[in-house]
Protein backbone atom coordinates (compact mmCIF):
# COMPACT_ATOMS: atom_id res chain seq x y z
CA UNK A 1 0.00 0.00 0.00
CA UNK A 2 1.54 3.06 -0.57
CA UNK A 3 1.68 6.50 1.65
CA UNK A 4 -0.84 7.74 -0.38
CA UNK A 5 -3.02 5.38 0.09
CA UNK A 6 -2.36 5.75 4.03
CA UNK A 7 -3.51 8.98 4.38
CA UNK A 8 -6.36 8.39 1.91
CA UNK A 9 -7.52 5.90 4.67
CA UNK A 10 -6.75 7.92 7.66
CA UNK A 11 -8.80 10.57 6.14
CA UNK A 12 -12.00 8.49 5.24
CA UNK A 13 -11.32 6.47 8.73
CA UNK A 14 -11.69 10.03 10.48
CA UNK A 15 -15.11 10.13 8.50
CA UNK A 16 -16.30 7.36 10.10
CA UNK A 17 -15.34 7.65 13.30
CA UNK A 18 -16.87 10.86 13.17
CA UNK A 19 -20.32 10.37 11.43
CA UNK A 20 -20.60 7.70 14.28
CA UNK A 21 -19.79 9.37 17.14
CA UNK A 22 -22.01 12.47 15.96
CA UNK A 23 -24.71 9.45 16.13
CA UNK A 24 -23.50 7.75 18.93
CA UNK A 25 -23.02 10.83 21.45
CA UNK A 26 -25.68 12.79 22.24
CA UNK A 27 -24.46 15.33 25.33
CA UNK A 28 -23.32 17.95 22.64
CA UNK A 29 -26.18 17.66 20.57
CA UNK A 30 -28.54 17.96 23.87
CA UNK A 31 -26.60 20.91 24.55
CA UNK A 32 -26.41 22.85 22.52
CA UNK A 33 -29.54 22.43 20.77
CA UNK A 34 -27.93 21.09 17.56
CA UNK A 35 -25.73 18.73 15.97
CA UNK A 36 -22.18 19.48 15.01
CA UNK A 37 -20.97 17.10 11.76
CA UNK A 38 -17.85 16.86 11.24
CA UNK A 39 -17.98 15.85 7.14
CA UNK A 40 -17.81 19.69 6.05
CA UNK A 41 -14.89 20.11 8.11
CA UNK A 42 -13.53 17.00 6.95
CA UNK A 43 -14.17 17.92 3.02
CA UNK A 44 -12.60 21.14 3.85
CA UNK A 45 -9.25 18.77 5.24
CA UNK A 46 -9.34 17.04 1.92
CA UNK A 47 -9.64 20.03 -0.35
CA UNK A 48 -6.01 21.54 0.80
CA UNK A 49 -4.55 18.42 2.05
CA UNK A 50 -5.46 15.55 -0.59
CA UNK A 51 -6.19 15.24 -3.91
CA UNK A 52 -9.07 14.72 -5.87
CA UNK A 53 -9.50 11.15 -5.55
CA UNK A 54 -9.50 10.91 -1.94
CA UNK A 55 -12.01 14.38 -2.37
CA UNK A 56 -14.63 12.09 -4.41
CA UNK A 57 -14.16 9.21 -1.84
CA UNK A 58 -14.51 11.30 1.10
CA UNK A 59 -17.99 12.46 -0.16
CA UNK A 60 -19.48 10.10 -1.39
CA UNK A 61 -19.18 7.45 1.55
CA UNK A 62 -19.19 9.89 4.16
CA UNK A 63 -22.60 11.01 2.54
CA UNK A 64 -23.52 7.61 2.33
CA UNK A 65 -22.52 6.62 6.00
CA UNK A 66 -24.21 9.67 7.53
CA UNK A 67 -27.62 8.76 6.00
CA UNK A 68 -27.28 5.16 6.92
CA UNK A 69 -27.21 7.14 10.37
CA UNK A 70 -29.76 9.43 10.37
CA UNK A 71 -33.48 9.87 9.12
CA UNK A 72 -31.59 11.83 5.74
CA UNK A 73 -32.74 10.24 2.55
CA UNK A 74 -29.91 8.04 1.09
CA UNK A 75 -26.81 9.82 -0.55
CA UNK A 76 -29.00 13.42 -0.07
CA UNK A 77 -25.40 15.41 1.26
CA UNK A 78 -23.10 13.66 -1.20
CA UNK A 79 -23.47 16.50 -3.59
CA UNK A 80 -23.44 19.34 -1.26
CA UNK A 81 -20.11 17.59 0.10
CA UNK A 82 -18.61 17.17 -2.84
CA UNK A 83 -19.30 20.68 -4.46
CA UNK A 84 -17.88 22.31 -1.28
CA UNK A 85 -14.78 20.01 -1.86
CA UNK A 86 -14.24 20.77 -5.13
CA UNK A 87 -14.59 24.76 -4.57
CA UNK A 88 -12.04 24.77 -1.87
CA UNK A 89 -9.67 22.38 -4.06
CA UNK A 90 -9.87 24.86 -7.25
CA UNK A 91 -8.77 27.94 -5.28
CA UNK A 92 -6.85 26.28 -2.85
CA UNK A 93 -3.59 28.17 -4.10
CA UNK A 94 -5.34 30.88 -2.95
CA UNK A 95 -5.52 29.83 0.39
CA UNK A 96 -2.97 30.22 2.97
CA UNK A 97 -2.93 26.38 4.18
CA UNK A 98 -1.01 26.76 7.24
CA UNK A 99 -2.79 29.17 9.09
CA UNK A 100 -5.68 28.46 11.70
CA UNK A 101 -8.04 31.01 10.90
CA UNK A 102 -8.12 30.65 7.41
CA UNK A 103 -9.09 26.87 8.22
CA UNK A 104 -12.02 27.93 11.04
CA UNK A 105 -13.33 30.23 8.43
CA UNK A 106 -13.29 27.69 5.99
CA UNK A 107 -14.63 25.35 8.05
CA UNK A 108 -17.26 27.65 9.18
CA UNK A 109 -18.65 28.36 5.78
CA UNK A 110 -18.89 24.88 4.41
CA UNK A 111 -20.30 23.76 7.65
CA UNK A 112 -23.00 26.61 6.62
CA UNK A 113 -23.05 26.20 3.17
CA UNK A 114 -23.73 22.05 3.28
CA UNK A 115 -26.76 22.28 5.30
CA UNK A 116 -28.08 24.85 3.09
CA UNK A 117 -27.25 23.02 -0.12
CA UNK A 118 -29.25 20.14 1.41
CA UNK A 119 -32.06 21.81 2.34
CA UNK A 120 -32.34 23.34 -1.05
CA UNK A 121 -32.45 20.12 -2.36
CA UNK A 122 -34.89 18.64 0.25
CA UNK A 123 -37.12 21.11 -0.97
CA UNK A 124 -36.44 20.96 -4.45
CA UNK A 125 -36.93 16.71 -4.41
CA UNK A 126 -40.48 17.88 -2.86
CA UNK A 127 -39.89 17.30 0.64
CA UNK A 128 -41.23 19.22 3.78
CA UNK A 129 -38.61 19.48 5.78
CA UNK A 130 -39.75 20.97 9.36
CA UNK A 131 -38.84 24.48 9.71
CA UNK A 132 -38.83 27.41 12.10
CA UNK A 133 -36.84 30.11 13.80
CA UNK A 134 -35.07 27.40 16.39
CA UNK A 135 -33.84 26.40 13.04
CA UNK A 136 -31.50 29.29 12.28
CA UNK A 137 -30.08 28.59 15.38
CA UNK A 138 -29.59 25.00 14.50
CA UNK A 139 -27.63 26.14 11.57
CA UNK A 140 -25.68 29.07 13.27
CA UNK A 141 -24.63 26.30 15.66
CA UNK A 142 -23.38 23.92 13.47
CA UNK A 143 -21.73 26.74 11.26
CA UNK A 144 -19.82 27.65 14.41
CA UNK A 145 -19.16 24.10 15.34
CA UNK A 146 -18.00 23.25 12.07
CA UNK A 147 -15.11 26.11 12.56
CA UNK A 148 -14.30 24.54 15.63
CA UNK A 149 -14.07 20.80 14.35
CA UNK A 150 -11.91 21.94 11.85
CA UNK A 151 -9.63 23.73 13.78
CA UNK A 152 -9.36 19.90 16.00
CA UNK A 153 -9.15 18.05 12.65
CA UNK A 154 -6.56 19.59 10.60
CA UNK A 155 -3.47 19.05 13.33
CA UNK A 156 -4.88 15.69 14.78
CA UNK A 157 -4.43 14.45 10.60
CA UNK A 158 -1.29 16.44 10.24
CA UNK A 159 0.27 14.57 12.18
CA UNK A 160 -1.16 10.91 11.59
CA UNK A 161 0.23 11.69 8.24
CA UNK A 162 3.41 12.68 9.45
CA UNK A 163 3.43 9.26 11.39
CA UNK A 164 2.15 7.59 8.23
CA UNK A 165 4.79 9.02 5.64
CA UNK A 166 8.87 9.75 5.44
CA UNK A 167 9.91 12.85 4.03
CA UNK A 168 11.32 12.66 0.95
CA UNK A 169 15.32 12.66 0.01
CA UNK A 170 16.93 15.11 -1.45
CA UNK A 171 19.20 13.16 -4.41
CA UNK A 172 17.71 9.83 -3.59
CA UNK A 173 18.73 6.75 -2.16
CA UNK A 174 22.26 7.09 -0.84
CA UNK A 175 24.53 3.84 0.53
CA UNK A 176 26.50 3.38 3.50
CA UNK A 177 29.74 3.22 1.26
CA UNK A 178 28.94 6.10 -0.24
CA UNK A 179 29.86 9.87 0.91
CA UNK A 180 27.76 12.80 1.42
CA UNK A 181 27.93 15.80 -1.03
CA UNK A 182 28.01 19.18 0.15
CA UNK A 183 25.11 19.89 -0.39
CA UNK A 184 23.20 17.28 1.70
CA UNK A 185 25.71 18.23 5.18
Amino acid sequence: MSVFNFHSLVILLAALIGVFLESACTLPRDLLGAPVHPLPPLIIYAALQSNLATLTLLAILGGLWQSALSADPVGISMAPLFLVGILVASYRKHFVRQQWFVHAMLGAAASALVPALVLFMLITLGHEPALNWFSLWQWLVASAGGGLITLAIFPLLDRARRALTHPMVQGGYRFSHEPASADES
